[in-house]
């Protein structure tokens, strides 16, 4: 099944990090349950069981479109949430034995003229700090290049980034980190039956104020 967070708990995942770009994995019990599950979030505010055996939840999410989902999903409280290693996600990485991911390589500075891109299913992409014009701490982008090269090789980028939910990617939140803003680099890795292969950038501690510039459609590039 899949439900909808309550408005101090999408802040409360906002505040931890992805595990890929557009989702996290956690582990957390409804309230009044004693019993702990394994839930994929997206977008910080619809809540899916991640039952291997059921990934019809995620496809019937798929055919009905985010917006909708979301209208109909029943609010449900988490209790004791907690933020899966990606070591204990079986259901989710089917051949993760080469580490190629991001988040195992050290971190490198950004040169303050290079964008970063970060595709979404959502118009309101939560990691996006509307406010303060950042990228939140904990979030996943890929390059400028790559992005290119998603778009102009016709590739799929639901595929090509290893996302969950096979929801058509209509935006594109463009990025200038300052050259103090630090980052991990790395490749997707196979995740949930998708090939990855993109380029991955992890922003542990978010990027500066004023770096988002841009929200685009997906395929136009900018600058």
């Amino acid at each position: 099944m899949y439900y909808k967070l309550l408005l101090d708990q999408q802040n409360e995942l906002k505040s931890l990090p992805e595990t890929g770009m557009g989702y996290q994995i956690i582990e957390a019990r409804f309230s009044g349950e004693y019993s702990k599950k394994e839930f994929i979030v997206l977008n910080e505010e619809l809540i899916v069981e991640n039952n291997y055996l059921r990934k019809d939840y995620l496809r019937e999410i798929f055919t009905k479109g985010f917006k909708l989902a979301i209208g109909n999903a029943l609010y449900k409280e988490l209790r004791d949430i907690k933020l899966k290693a990606d070591s204990d996600t079986s259901n989710v990485y089917e051949h993760k034995s080469n580490k190629t991911g991001a988040k195992n390589n050290p971190l490198v500075n950004a040169d303050g003229k290079t964008y970063y891109v970060r595709l979404s299913a959502y118009e309101d992409d939560k990691r996006i700090d509307s406010k303060n014009n950042c990228l939140l701490p904990g979030s996943y982008t890929t390059t400028k290049r790559d992005y290119e090269k998603c778009v102009n090789n016709n590739d799929n980028p639901v595929e090509r980034y290893a996302l969950p939910n096979d929801e058509v990617i209509e935006w594109a939140f463009h990025i200038l980190p300052e050259s103090k803003d630090q980052y991990r680099f790395g490749v997707v890795e196979t995740a949930f039956g998708k090939r990855g292969g993109g380029e991955e950038c992890y922003f542990e501690n978010g990027t500066s104020f004023g770096t988002f510039k841009k929200k685009t459609n997906y395929g136009i590039f900018y600058p």
